[in-house]
């Protein structure tokens, strides 16, 4: 019983790292244009 409890719990915490870890990187997605003097 407390193994699956344990299993519980890390699934939890699993599923809301993903979801605070996700949610910024779908914000920063845009990407401004390079200007002239900048590239190669």
């Amino acid at each position: 019983m407390k193994y699956r409890i344990f299993g519980f719990v890390v699934t939890l915490l699993l599923l809301l790292a993903n979801i605070a870890s996700a949610a910024p990187c779908s914000v920063s997605q845009y990407q401004t244009a390079v200007p002239e003097s900048l590239r190669r």
